[in-house]
C-alpha cells in the first residue's frame, strides 16, 4: 500500500482490493499496488496489478453529491460507453467504499489528438442510450457558488443560458468533460476516460468543453465544429456554440473557486 496515500483514500482501496473475487472481470489473485495515477480535487486513481493483469481504483475524495455528482449514473453511462468501444470497462463499483474499478487502457505512446478523431468521438458518445439524469448548468453554477463561499451568478453567465434555454434542442447524452487529460488512444482507438460528470444534455456543450479546455485556436475550433456537424456552421449554430463556451469558462472559473483542501 502505498504510504503517501492520505488515510481515508488508503482504507477504501483496502476495502476494494479485498474484495478482488467480485471484480468482473477479476484477477486470480488479490492485486498489488503499482502507484498513482493521478489525484484531483475530486477523486484519486490508482494503478493495480495481479499477473500482467492491470485495473484503476479510482476512490472518491470530495463527497459525489456535493458537487452535483452521481455515480449510479456514471456507472450507467461507463457500462454504455464500453460496450460501444468508447471506454475501458468497469469491473467493480462500490458506493459504500467509494470505489469504481475499471480495466487499465495502455496508451499509444504519443499519438497526437487528431479533431476529426475527437469529432467522431463526441458523435459516437451523443448516440448512447439516454439516461435519467440530465446537466442544468445554472444549477451546477450555484452548487459551485455555494462552494466557493460567494453569492453572485456572473452576469453573462445568466444571459448565456437564458439565451440557450430560449431555443432548446434535444438532449442528448454527453461525456461533458472530454479535456485532454481524459481522452486516450488506445490501439488506435480514441476512447474516453472520467464519465463522472455524464449527463443528458446540449451536445454542444461537449463540443465547447473540448474547445475552451484544448485552447483551440479560431481556425481549430472552425475544423473541429464543422467535422462534428458534418457542414460549415451558419449563423444560429455559430451562435449556440459561443454561449455555450461562455458557459463552459464561467462554471470552470467557478470550479477553480472552490476552496481547496
Amino acid at each position: 500500500m502505498d504510504p503517501a496515500l492520505p488515510q481515508p483514500v488508503r482504507l477504501s482501496l483496502d476495502q476494494a482490493l479485498a474484495q478482488w473475487r467480485h471484480w468482473s472481470p477479476g484477477p486470480a489473485a488479490r492485486p498489488t499496488v503499482c502507484g498513482t495515477l493521478t489525484g484531483g480535487r475530486s477523486n484519486t486513481s490508482i494503478l493495480v496489478e495481479q499477473e500482467q493483469r492491470q485495473w484503476v481504483v479510482r476512490v472518491d475524495g470530495f463527497n459525489p453529491t456535493s458537487l452535483g455528482l452521481n455515480r449510479s449514473a456514471e456507472r450507467r453511462c461507463l457500462a454504455h460507453a464500453a460496450r460501444a468501444g468508447l471506454a475501458p470497462r468497469p469491473v467493480y463499483w462500490n458506493p459504500d467504499c467509494r470505489v469504481l474499478v475499471t480495466e487499465y487502457l495502455r496508451a499509444d505512446g504519443d499519438a497526437p489528438d487528431a479533431l476529426p478523431d475527437i469529432a467522431q468521438l463526441l458523435r459516437r458518445i451523443h448516440t448512447l442510450p439516454a439516461i435519467r439524469t440530465r446537466l442544468n448548468p445554472l444549477a451546477r453554477a450555484r452548487r459551485y457558488l455555494d462552494l466557493a463561499g460567494a453569492d453572485t451568478l456572473p452576469a453573462e453567465l445568466l444571459a448565456a443560458c437564458k439565451r440557450l434555454a430560449s431555443d432548446p434542442v434535444p438532449a442528448r447524452l454527453c461525456h461533458n468533460d472530454l479535456l485532454r487529460p481524459n481522452r486516450l488512444y488506445s490501439e488506435g482507438r480514441l476512447l474516453a476516460l472520467d464519465w463522472e460528470y455524464a449527463a443528458m444534455g446540449d451536445p454542444c456543450f461537449d463540443l465547447a468543453v473540448v474547445i475552451e479546455g484544448d485552447n483551440l485556436n479560431d481556425a481549430q475550433a472552425r475544423s473541429l465544429h464543422e467535422e462534428w456537424l458534418g457542414h460549415a456552421a451558419n449563423a444560429a449554430e455559430l451562435a449556440r456554440l459561443a454561449d455555450q463556451r461562455l458557459v463552459y469558462r464561467e462554471l470552470a472559473a467557478l470550479w477553480e473557486a472552490i476552496p481547496r483542501g
